[in-house]
């Protein structure tokens, strides 16, 4: 190969290479919601479409009790159950501590990890019931990242591209299910669905998929204070 050849040669392969990794491969939202009904054992009723009781009228005012569930579970590819942090449990009751000035809620409890034996919604009911709540808000949720480049990663093999170049984008989705359910009978009143989605760039070596994650989850957060 002729040796002026050579380097535009290999400047190709690398964009070949490159748009293989451009494009987004998008997320599992099946899968995601797959870990999230595995992170509560709900009760058989729950899942029987025979069942139709309906759940006693709420309370004005209620106590309403708020329960992050949390299990792990083995990585699957990019997704993970949920990591709850004390600012999470803020931001959700901040979203809701309005509706105390409604004269809707009269008081809003986290429900400690400490106090549930087992993740069900039975268990999570009588730890719910010893705080004196009358109905339940359990909050699960999964998260994913998908990780791509740009076409200014080619300028990566530089030693100011390394450090410099926006490169990779860090896409992230963030699911959450909270389900509210009567603390005395265990009768569902609903549940919502929310998602939040993020994205961010840099550098592949300093942006931190953690991140991003975190700032999806604060916008489902958000969402499901909404509804």
């Amino acid at each position: 190969m002729n040796p002026r050849v050579r380097p535009l040669a290999i400047l190709l392969s690398v964009a070949a290479l490159l748009s293989t990794w451009s494009c987004s491969t998008g997320f599992d939202r099946a899968e995601m919601q797959d870990v999230i009904r595995q992170t509560v054992t709900l009760p058989a009723s729950h899942t029987d479409p025979t069942v139709t009781t309906r759940p006693p009228a709420l309370p004005r005012p209620f106590r309403l009790g708020v329960f992050f569930s949390h299990r792990d579970f083995p990585t699957r590819q990019a997704i993970t159950p949920a990591d709850w942090r004390s600012q999470d449990h803020d931001a959700l009751l901040h979203v809701l501590t309005p509706l105390q000035g409604q004269h809707l809620l009269q008081d809003i409890l986290v429900i400690a990890h400490s106090s549930v034996e087992t993740p069900s919604v039975a268990d999570i009911r009588k730890a719910a019931a010893r705080y004196g709540a009358d109905v339940l808000l359990v909050v699960t949720g999964a998260g994913s990242v998908d990780r791509h480049h740009t076409w200014s990663a080619l300028l990566y093999p530089t030693i100011i591209g390394a450090y410099w170049a926006s490169g990779t984008v860090s896409d992230a989705l963030f699911l959450i299910d909270g389900s509210l359910w009567d603390v005395r009978s265990g009768v569902p009143y609903g549940s919502h669905r929310a998602e939040g989605l993020a994205s961010q760039s840099g550098p592949a070596a300093s942006l931190d998929d953690r991140n991003v994650l975190a700032e999806a989850k604060a916008s489902a957060l958000r969402i499901l204070g909404a509804q």
